[in-house]
């Protein structure tokens, strides 16, 4: 019974769904970064998983990525997403992306309880993103959604829309907020189950490269508010060690439910991550996701266009101008030297005459 309420979004003991909404799957985090920061992801996602997040992050995108993931879930649930964005000079960015979720074999029972043939449940969404960047801070996005079910013989199918908004404060600081599955209900025979409105504001603060902080306010048309919180150390560029907490689930069983962990490995800017995620006496959840990164990230390739200005003795508008003349010193002392050796050449040349 636990796995049919889940799949039809009655058990806020796995979703802390309130018990009158259905495709709480989508309540699930997506990606194994994301996971293992407890959730807090509505501020960060300029990545792959910006159609599921936040739609608005597609504004900010600098590489096309791909990417799936695979989620043991709880019993013998299996939660799998696959994943695509690209973006354009413009500041926009598109992405699709699946989320399916399968119940596996479910032993069938009729009402006086004898045993019946096994029957299998899915839930799954199928997401069109777009994010339009407003400037050098602000970007604003849209993901549409085609929400297919079937529980048995009994199919039903939704049709949703999330809204978006990223705003860069600083370099280090963003702010973001969303509304989730605005749209149509599930209708299974004759029960209606509403689709699972969210609001979601966020934050993320990086002071460093090493360093990252995330925080966000989970908001349910049904059922009580409840915080997520991320925290990233990344002691080497390829590794990154994540741990957050989140508070819906500790409602209906213990405070250790609430914890997360992961790590991430990143190689030749392509990422495998991993996520633990408990669900205290139910079990523990394990994540496993790959992004794919191609084409070299438009941040480096502005840096380096400004290091070879400089080198070249351009200005650079927003440089320190005490940083240009000591590129330009450095510039000036290499043309000495390699000139040194011709002068000395033509010195002993006239000696010899």
């Amino acid at each position: 019974m636990v796995l049919l309420g889940l799949l039809v979004g009655s058990s806020h003991y796995v979703l802390a769904a309130s018990g009158t909404e259905g495709a709480a799957f989508l309540d699930i985090p997506v990606g194994a970064g994301p996971a293992a920061l407890g959730g807090a992801y509505t501020a960060l996602a300029t990545d792959l998983y910006a159609p599921v997040w936040n739609p608005a992050g597609l504004g900010f995108l600098d590489s096309t990525q791909v990417g799936g993931e695979h989620l043991s879930y709880l019993e013998s649930i299996h939660y799998e997403h696959l994943g695509f964005v690209t973006h354009f000079k413009s500041g926009t960015g598109i992405g699709v992306s699946a989320q399916y979720l399968g119940s596996g074999d479910i032993p069938g029972a009729n009402l006086s309880g004898a045993a019946e043939s096994n029957y299998s449940s899915y839930f799954g969404s199928y997401n069109l993103a777009f994010g339009q960047s407003v400037g050098e801070r602000l970007s604003l996005g849209l993901t549409g959604k085609l929400i297919n079910a079937k529980i048995s013989d009994v199919t039903s199918t939704a049709y949703a829309a999330d809204l978006g908004a990223l705003y860069k404060v600083v370099d280090h600081v963003t702010l973001a907020a969303t509304l989730t599955n605005l749209g149509s209900k599930l209708k299974f025979l004759n029960d209606d189950s509403s689709l699972p409105v969210e609001g979601h504001v966020g934050a993320a603060y990086a002071p460093n490269s090493h360093w990252l902080a995330s925080l966000e306010g989970v908001f349910p048309k049904s059922g009580p508010a409840s915080a997520h919180l991320g925290l990233q150390w990344q002691p080497l560029e390829l590794i990154a060690i994540r741990a957050g907490y989140k508070t819906d689930t500790t409602k209906e069983l213990s405070a250790m439910a609430g914890m997360t962990v992961g790590a991430g490995l990143t190689l030749w800017g392509q990422e495998l991550a991993y996520a633990w995620v408990p669900y205290g006496d139910l079990g523990d959840t394990q994540y496993f996701s790959l992004v794919i990164r191609f084409g070299a990230d438009a941040k480096a390739r502005q840096n380096l266009i400004r290091g070879q200005d400089i080198k070249k003795g351009k200005a650079v508008k927003g440089e320190d101008v005490e940083q240009q003349q000591l590129m330009l010193l450095l510039k000036d002392e290499q043309e000495r030297n390699a000139l040194a050796p011709a002068v000395g050449v033509t010195a002993g040349q006239e000696q010899a005459r």
